[in-house]
């Protein structure tokens, strides 16, 4: 008698976010405070001259959070500059005024998910009380545009959320 997998046969496909969850030691933090004169006086032309003496390939496919770790007041032009100098070698380039910046990459790599792959498939959200509700609420609006079935729990035993009519 062959045993038959019943979760492999009926085709739903486990979504699990946490592979998406940015890993601490992989983000690189560009901190503005080492650029400006005192820790908290930013002088446009030394700060200018700063940035252009960076080696920004150093930085080619790298999660790069923008901030500064003090209560400098920085132009927001200075944001932008760094902004503009990094992504064309970064994967990701964010700012955060807080220390919630695993949540800004991570909701930018669920951004990049190819959806796409998911149409018209049978989809279950692994639930794991991990997940911030930012990142499930943002999965559920685009696999909805996709999926036939959308799915929260365990491919064994999943609760229906969605179903394509």
């Amino acid at each position: 008698m062959e045993i038959i997998n019943k979760i492999d046969a009926s085709g739903i496909q486990t979504l699990d976010l946490r592979s998406y969850k940015p890993d601490e030691n992989d983000v690189i933090k560009f901190d503005i405070v080492p650029f400006l004169i005192e820790d908290f006086l930013l002088q446009e032309k030394a700060f200018r001259s700063a940035m252009s003496a960076i080696d920004w390939t150093q930085f080619t496919g790298k999660d790069v959070v923008i901030l500064c770790s003090n209560d400098a007041i920085v132009p927001l032009w200075a944001y932008v500059l760094i902004s503009s100098l990094l992504a064309p070698h970064a994967a990701i380039v964010v700012y955060a005024a807080t220390g919630n910046y695993i949540n800004l990459l991570w909701t930018e790599r669920i951004r990049r998910i190819e959806f796409s792959a998911f149409i018209n498939q049978k989809v279950v959200l692994k639930a794991n009380s991990s997940i911030p509700e930012e990142i499930l609420v943002l999965a559920t609006s685009q696999l909805t545009k996709y999926v036939q079935t959308l799915m929260w729990g365990e491919a064994g035993s999943p609760l229906m959320i969605y179903k394509r009519k």
